[in-house]
């Protein structure tokens, strides 16, 4: 491959900035992927959340079953303006920058997989979205629509620090919680008060014991608000929180919980609204997936690369397509680390490596009939 030709580009990407919030850059960036793409590619954009988290599509062929969908984003976590400050640089081996690993160098590395078996006779869909830091909220209908007709699915995330891939991953679920009580006087009239936040503390409490580490589901509450002074008995209160799990089944003792203190309140008269903002099944081991994992074990040995598979506690867009029966593997992108930190970076000579392996993976399952 062309690893001088492949630096400009990233480079060129890395200094757009792209986060989620901020859809002139993330446009920008689906824009360079249609030009790249669209001569040998069947290219769709979906103007997703009215055009500010557009997600682009490129298909190899017109049909409507798909052996292989690769899949990346094409936001950041950096809000607008940190390229000024801190844009593309690379020191020998090393590239830093936002999104340089997380995950610029990942989509470029899926085009050129891609590029590589366009012409054979198998159907290959590429996914760009653009919100996947903030939960793939809009994207995702368009991820499962395509996702429902594919068979195996590669998930060009980066991969570990330690060079490892990706095999299982636990499901997230987010929630936002209001309180609506009633204001009075603390000093006066504190009866005549409804207190949102004593209530929404019992909630916090009550939630918070769902967390098991023996277990590994977490629930965390990580951002909470309300109340106007000491003086006063609030009448509003709002916390948001998230569960982890690999056992999706944690995630209907979280709604039971909340349906049993919404029913059950500990502050009489308080009303309570209950938003979900944000939810990934979990990525959970099916026999596609593992047959993936095996082609994936030969690949590296013949290469000779080592590196483990590991369950991760975080998310992808690959969590979205294991419950929906495709066979998935991810974070076969790149390595590197400190992602979402100013001290992200990637390891250059790791790129054409884990570019190949994914060459030889897909050969083998052309080559064995498996697509």
């Amino acid at each position: 491959m062309d690893m001088k030709k492949f630096l400009e580009e990233l480079e060129t990407l890395v200094n757009i900035d792209c986060g989620s919030y901020t859809p002139e850059g993330v446009n920008q960036v689906t824009e360079y992927f249609k030009k790249k793409l669209e001569n040998d590619w069947i290219v769709e954009v979906y103007p997703q959340n009215n055009g500010k988290n557009p997600v682009l599509i490129a298909k190899n062929r017109d049909t409507e079953d798909i052996d292989l969908m690769f899949l990346g984003h094409n936001d950041t976590v950096f809000p607008e303006g940190t390229v000024k400050e801190w844009g593309y640089k690379k020191d020998g081996n090393i590239v830093t920058g936002p999104g340089s690993y997380d995950m610029k160098s990942g989509v470029l590395s899926m085009i050129e997989v891609a590029n590589h078996f366009k012409d054979k006779d198998i159907t290959i869909a590429l996914s760009m979205n653009t919100d996947e830091e903030i939960s793939s909220i809009y994207s995702r209908p368009i991820i499962e629509k395509f996702g429902k007709k594919t068979k195996y699915a590669f998930v060009f995330e980066p991969a570990r620090k330690n060079g490892n891939a990706v095999i299982e991953r636990k499901g997230l679920i987010k929630y936002k919680v209001e309180f609506f009580g009633k204001v009075a006087h603390a000093g006066n009239c504190p009866q005549e008060g409804i207190n949102a936040i004593l209530e929404a503390c019992h909630w916090v409490t009550e939630l918070s014991k769902l967390h098991n580490w023996d277990i590994k589901n977490s629930l965390n509450v990580g951002l909470i608000e309300g109340g106007r002074g000491v003086n006063t008995i609030s009448d509003y209160a709002c916390f948001k929180f998230e569960g982890r799990s690999h056992d999706i089944k944690f995630f209907d003792e979280i709604k039971a919980t909340m349906d049993r203190l919404q029913e059950n309140p500990h502050v009489a008269g308080i009303k309570v609204k209950i938003e979900e903002i944000g939810c990934r099944p979990p990525l959970v081991l099916n026999e596609k997936s593992a047959l993936l994992r095996d082609l994936f074990e030969e690949s590296k040995k013949e290469i000779g690369v080592e590196y483990d598979w590991e369950l991760a506690g975080g998310v992808s867009d690959g969590n979205f397509l294991g419950i929906l029966g495709v066979g998935v593997v991810d974070a076969v992108g790149p390595v590197g680390g400190d992602a979402h930190s100013r001290d992200e970076f990637l390891r250059v000579d790791t790129v054409e490596e884990r570019i190949n392996i994914a060459k030889s993976v897909i050969q083998k399952m052309l080559d064995r009939g498996i697509i």
